[in-house]
């Protein structure tokens, strides 16, 4: 019954999607934050059992628990390593490091009713109630990640301590202020929730900015393709690719025909939207990953094709020289002019082509 309650809690495992690294990043800072607290669990307990006599009075129930806090410590480090060998994985990481931590917590909740009213332990009463109301602000403050899940444990720590305070009414006084304490520990949970959230949020949005930046400096801004930089370091890796395996590798230069004349024509409006249309069809002509599409400057495009697609490489390059010819570009004044573009291909031979610039001239 216990564990159909607990699987209740805990989210369903679902798929993890591989272009949110925010989910990633939660799971890692679960696992980070469960490595220690393990060890504070069962330092307490050992302190609780030695100066409550609990080793003289239960020594195999002593032994035992000290096994079973060992093993949940040794499972929040396993949990945090298997995640780190399946990173795709984190949210099923997660669900099983959640299941340790509330079962370390609901373990010391009973551990500390049992020792707030077995007469034998009287001797660790005072250090039993320091150590619940720690353990309990610690796991409100540092598990806050999920705030449901840090209310849970919060509680299963801390509820049976109180529940023996209210029953016995020895100190009125010490629940009043347990009453306070745990009011604090919700608001705690909730504030360090926010602010994890709100640093969630500026990492994401700094990523966000690092990806766009670096998307930016691989593009071309008028036409979306990638720009000259990005292709002459691709054009290069390429080539040392072909030199040593088996994949053939071709190049293929495109010229927009008198487009000088366009622009001085119809003007550099005109002209832009030439470079766009051209930058569309040559895209769609030679789509996959295996492709890489680029402006190189002016009215000069080039296309990397890598493996069995540079073989028909030129038959694709025949097909968008004939599109580009039906290409009628659209005036403001309801006119339209044609297109023509000039080609040329090259396939990469190592004994032909010293390096990129070798490839890139036989191309041009």
């Amino acid at each position: 019954m216990a564990c159909d309650i607990l699987a209740a809690m805990l989210p369903n495992p679902a798929p993890d999607d591989p272009a949110d690294p925010t989910l990633r990043q939660r799971a890692e800072d679960l696992h980070e934050r469960a490595l220690l607290g393990g060890a504070f669990y069962l330092l307490s307990w050992l302190l609780v059992a030695g100066f409550g006599g609990a080793w003289r009075h239960h020594p195999g129930t002593s032994i035992a628990l000290s096994g079973v806090f060992l093993a949940l410590w040794a499972a929040r480090l396993a949990i945090r390593d298997w995640q780190r060998r399946h990173p795709d994985r984190s949210a099923q990481s997660m669900r099983r490091q959640w299941t340790v931590l509330l079962l370390t917590a609901g373990l010391w909740g009973v551990l500390s009713g049992w020792a707030l009213l077995d007469p034998a332990l009287d001797g660790a009463r005072t250090l039993t109630f320091i150590a619940t109301v720690s353990l309990s602000m610690a796991f409100a403050q540092i598990f806050s990640v999920n705030p449901r899940l840090a209310l849970a444990g919060t509680l299963m720590v801390f509820l049976p301590m109180f529940g023996v305070v209210l029953v016995e009414s020895r100190e009125p006084g010490v629940a009043l202020v347990m009453v306070l304490n745990l009011v604090y520990l919700v608001a705690v949970i909730g504030r360090s929730h926010r602010e994890y959230e709100g640093k969630l949020a500026l990492d994401r949005e700094l990523r966000e900015q690092r990806d766009r930046f670096a998307r930016q400096s691989r593009t071309d801004a008028l036409t979306g393709l990638a720009n000259r930089g990005h292709f002459q370091t691709c054009l290069e890796q390429q080539v040392e690719a072909a030199r040593t395996g088996p994949a053939p590798l071709a190049l293929l230069i495109a010229d927009l025909d008198h487009f000088k004349s366009i622009n001085d024509r119809f003007g550099h409006a005109a002209g832009d939207r030439c470079l766009r249309d051209v930058a569309f069809l040559l895209a769609e002509c030679f789509p996959g990953d295996d492709v890489l599409v680029a402006r190189l400057g002016g009215e000069e495009f080039g296309v990397l094709v890598v493996g069995d697609a540079a073989a028909g490489a030129a038959l694709v390059a025949e097909t968008f020289r004939a599109r580009v010819g039906r290409l009628k570009v659209a005036l403001g004044d309801g006119s339209d002019f044609g297109l023509t573009v000039s080609l040329g291909l090259a396939q990469f031979s190592p004994q032909a082509h010293a390096d990129g610039d070798a490839l890139y001239a036989a191309a041009d």
